[in-house]
């Protein structure tokens, strides 16, 4: 098959493979769709370690091509998406009654092993949802970054009548934003430097959107807030800074969640006191445990729009380009996906 094999920084090549040979309890997906999420950037650009070579990818949907012998709830052409975190099931973690993603051998499809860039991938059963044939397929590959959401939102803990800031309106952040209005925010201020951004923000639910370009940010919010900031506020960024400006925009006693996937490296600066002073709640979401089911629904139901959040589509021998747009924002982009 086709796939997009990653060897080190920034080095992505198209190539002939095998394909994936599934196991008894593993199943062989045609792909869909693939999206570039912000922690394949990270991969690409050596910020966020893993052996190579392999093929990246693990927002993605398709079509089942063939299952295992001892696969039961699944069938040959049935639409799924995939859950790309594999945990052992035995370790000290897995066994505690909190649902958490901190397997001490934790896989996941496209970080650690082969992933979705390619024209078929495979994944145990226990992973795989399937989802209604007349649902969009494109917009299906976008469940994945939505089932993280939803454990973001539920992390943040936003009560009907809270004010809501958002620090970031790539995908993540207006996936956010749609959750966070359906957990009773009443308000929302959006904050980005790309103007194409906030105005899809607008259109979908922000009451107000922050151009950190022209004017502060902490600033625009304390304005629109009496003074005090916001109940919640939540970084969907990736990096130090938005962390910071995410803490100062929320008022004494509000909670702070920090959602974006900084690079390995990055060391977040705080003053101690600042935290204590405001007696902040801060809080952090990993990955996705057990959201996935809540997300299939949440996107089937339609309660959060995913098709404007696609705004480039490429054919996976144009990855290098699609690479390109997404880790640069270029062309307006937001989410981008690739299809073999």
């Amino acid at each position: 098959m086709h796939a997009a094999v990653f060897y080190g920084v920034k080095d992505l090549r198209l190539e002939e493979v095998p394909d994936p040979e599934p196991s008894a309890d593993e199943v062989l997906i045609r792909v869909n769709a693939t999206g570039i999420c912000g922690t394949d950037i990270h991969i690409f650009r050596g910020e966020w370690s893993t052996k190579t070579p392999i093929i990246l990818g693990h927002e993605f949907s398709g079509i089942i091509a063939e299952i295992g012998r001892d696969v039961k709830s699944l069938g040959v052409g049935d639409p799924v998406v995939v859950e790309p975190n594999i945990t052992c099931g035995s370790c000290y973690f897995c066994r505690l009654s909190e649902r958490n993603y901190f397997c001490e051998n934790l896989e996941a499809i496209g970080v650690t092993i082969n992933g979705a860039f390619a024209e078929y991938v495979k994944a145990r059963e226990s992973n795989i949802y399937k989802v209604p044939r007349e649902f969009n397929l494109d917009e299906a590959a976008l469940i994945e970054p939505l089932a993280c959401c939803v454990r973001g939102i539920d992390q943040a803990g936003i009560r009907a009548g809270d004010a809501v800031a958002i620090v970031g309106a790539g995908p993540v952040g207006l996936i956010l934003l749609q959750l966070a209005k359906q957990a009773g925010a009443s308000m929302i201020i959006q904050i980005d430097m790309e103007d194409a951004r906030l105005k899809l923000a607008s259109k979908l639910g922000a009451d107000y959107v922050v151009n950190i370009k022209n004017e502060d940010p902490i600033e625009a919010i304390r304005k629109l807030t009496d003074g005090y900031g916001v109940d919640v506020a939540i970084e969907a960024v990736g990096s130090p800074k938005a962390i910071t400006q995410a803490m100062r925009a929320t008022r004494r006693g509000g909670r702070l969640l920090i959602f974006g996937v900084s690079p390995q490296e990055a060391i977040w600066e705080v003053k101690p006191f600042e935290l204590y002073d405001k007696e902040l709640a801060v809080t952090t979401s990993y990955r996705s445990p057990f959201t996935f089911q809540r997300a299939v629904k949440i996107a089937v139901s339609g309660m959060v729009k995913l098709k404007p959040l696609i705004s480039h589509v490429f054919k996976l021998e144009e990855i290098h380009r699609a690479f390109e747009i997404a880790e640069k924002k270029l062309e307006g982009a937001v989410k981008v996906l690739v299809k073999p």
